[in-house]
């Protein structure tokens, strides 16, 4: 009787979309599948909502120029991380321990794949800063510094090309201008140093987040003068 009944609540259990084959006989059990289980409730612990996902796509659209349409989600993974450094991809932090549940969020962008953290509740969304700033400098300001860099070479904007973008923060007006000497002022500006390549050099410009401040490091104009 016990042999019965076990059955029937094993049975039961596999009929829940577990393994039972449409011809099995009556009282026949399919063996379960232990590794599509594991893979299935790992997928299950690690799903994003997808009101989350969109706000993940949304900036990375953003940031890119790409449709949202044809970005896509290719690696979700739940974490708990220690604490906010970590979060925010620091790679030397403190061994405080302050945790943020969320989820590491790889996204496809092109031929590239981008990495997010993001919390629970999807209120702070860090994109991974090595992630190549070509992508993340506007398409408007790199069309600026190749316009600027095209007037004083004289070369068509299609034969110039930004090799290197890096999010900055120069620490005063002096640094940002490319200043040798500068005074120990902290009044920091927001924005990339950005190279580019004209023939067979390479100049270095300096751009605040707004775009409205462009300086090519007088070394280049130096050269270009001699």
């Amino acid at each position: 009787m016990k042999g019965c009944v076990l059955t029937l609540a094993l049975t039961t259990f596999l009929s829940w979309g577990f393994g039972l084959t449409e011809n099995n006989s009556a009282g026949a059990v399919s063996r379960l599948d232990t590794t599509q289980l594991a893979e299935t409730l790992q997928a299950k612990s690690s799903s994003l909502p997808r009101a989350i996902a969109n706000k993940i796509l949304r900036d990375a659209s953003t940031r890119s120029g790409v449709p949202v349409g044809e970005l896509r989600v290719i690696q979700v993974t739940s974490k708990t991380f220690s604490n906010p450094c970590e979060f925010k991809f620091g790679e030397i932090c403190t061994r405080e321990y302050n945790p943020i549940e969320g989820w590491e969020v790889v996204v496809r962008v092109r031929q590239d794949s981008w990495t997010y953290h993001v919390d629970k509740s999807g209120t702070q969304i860090v994109l991974d800063p090595k992630i190549s700033a070509l992508h993340i400098l506007p398409k408007t300001i790199a069309y600026a510094i190749l316009t600027d860099a095209s007037n004083r070479s004289g070369v068509a904007i299609a034969d110039l090309k930004i090799t290197q973008a890096t999010p900055k923060t120069f620490g005063n007006s002096c640094v940002f201008g490319f200043g040798e000497v500068c005074i120990q002022v902290y009044d920091p500006i927001e924005g990339w140093e950005v190279i580019v390549k004209v023939k067979g050099q390479f100049w270095t410009y300096h751009v605040n987040k707004s775009g409205s401040q462009i300086v090519l490091d007088p070394k280049v104009t130096a050269i270009k003068k001699n």
